[in-house]
């Protein structure tokens, strides 16, 4: 702590006092890390790491400013009144969290709560608390004594703390299981959120905002549907075009002469190959594997580019003038497509995003043969 790196200042912080709520005896996190080097219980499932890397997102006893170390609402005037600041606020909060249901509390992985990215996510929520009511009710926290910024918390979770009370096995699996990486926390953030609005009916920033409304949204249902039709379509567009063109006779090679002479690209080809290769269950041809950013390096060849100008050539809105292909757009439809295709996880998208479906429905998808 103390080092001139704020970085490995406040990481070091954050050790400090997930460690201090590990080893108090009176915390309800006393001993659910797991210990470098030694055998861990059951319920010592957590880590340490993971936990710090909560603090550190949560700004709770910190941020990262430039070259300096900005204090958060739970930092002390010294780092050793931020560990104790800290674990105590943090303390009272599990603590709610552990009694609320308290055989959940101890099965640990099996329950989905006492678990690295529930920590996590319940680190954010109180950020997130703490941003909420300074705002609305123009509560200053970071002048409060721990006490009361505790109770505040509390008071405003309580429908958290009932839910994880009250709810079936069936309920918690469905909101807080399988949730793995970055974008799992932030889901399972968000699916804590969404119980607290159901309370407070604005809280929430605007990306969660956002995530609730097309998480229900029929629109969003359609745009996903879309994008999907679209995707597949454009392939097997080329593909078709690939076959008249180059044929499918047996070159030298013993490859299709529409794979090796319409497809130059070895990495192309082999990266089509190797997910051929990894789809035991339902493997198609391989050229079925072609994702689409492959297409535009396809379409570009100087043997297909004559082929394909009439569909793939579109320049966007503003785009600059004089550009021989004008397939920038692919790109921008990727990404898009990666949201469409993974809807079950933490992804929406944004009013510009929206708007440029809609120029992919009026300038593109009239020009792909059906």
């Amino acid at each position: 702590m103390g080092d001139s790196d704020p970085s490995t200042a406040l990481s070091a912080l954050g050790s400090a006092v997930v460690r201090m709520l590990n080893t108090d005896k009176t915390s309800p996190l006393a001993r659910r890390f797991a210990t470098h080097g030694v055998p861990p219980e059951p319920n010592q499932n957590l880590t340490i790491s993971e936990a710090v890397n909560g603090l550190r997102r949560s700004a709770l006893i910190g941020k990262l400013a430039g070259k300096t170390l900005a204090p958060g609402v739970l930092s002390g005037a010294t780092d050793e009144d931020t560990i104790e600041r800290a674990s105590s606020v943090l303390s009272v909060y599990f603590e709610e969290v552990r009694v609320a249901n308290p055989t959940r509390w101890e099965a640990g992985r099996d329950a989905y709560i006492a678990v690295n990215p529930g920590v996590r996510a319940h680190l954010s929520v109180v950020a997130e608390v703490v941003s909420y009511l300074s705002h609305k009710k123009a509560l200053d926290f970071a002048l409060m004594n721990s006490e009361d910024f505790a109770d505040n918390i509390k008071e405003f979770c309580k429908p958290i703390f009932t839910f994880i009370k009250k709810a079936s096995d069936d309920e918690v699996r469905v909101r807080f299981a399988r949730r793995f990486g970055e974008g799992g926390v932030k889901e399972y953030t968000y699916h804590l959120m969404q119980i607290l609005t159901q309370t407070h009916s604005d809280f929430g920033s605007e990306e969660f905002q956002r995530w609730v409304e097309q998480s229900t949204s029929e629109k969003i249902d359609e745009v996903n549907q879309f994008l999907m039709k679209l995707a597949e379509r454009l392939t097997n567009y080329v593909i078709d075009t690939l076959k008249k063109v180059h044929g499918t006779h047996r070159l030298a090679s013993d490859e299709q002469a529409f794979w090796e002479i319409g497809v130059e690209s070895e990495r192309i080809r082999r990266n089509a190959f190797e997910a051929q290769q990894r789809d035991k269950a339902r493997r198609k041809p391989k050229e079925a594997y072609l994702n689409i950013v492959d297409l535009a390096e396809i379409v570009k060849q100087p043997n297909n580019w004559d082929h394909f100008e009439h569909v793939f050539k579109n320049p966007l809105p503003g785009e600059r003038s004089g550009q021989k292909y004008y397939i920038s757009w692919i790109q921008t439809f990727n990404e898009l497509r990666n949201i469409a295709a993974h809807k079950n996880q933490l992804k929406t998208y944004t009013d510009e995003d929206l708007e440029f479906v809609e120029w992919l429905r009026t300038e593109v998808h009239p020009k792909v043969p059906a």
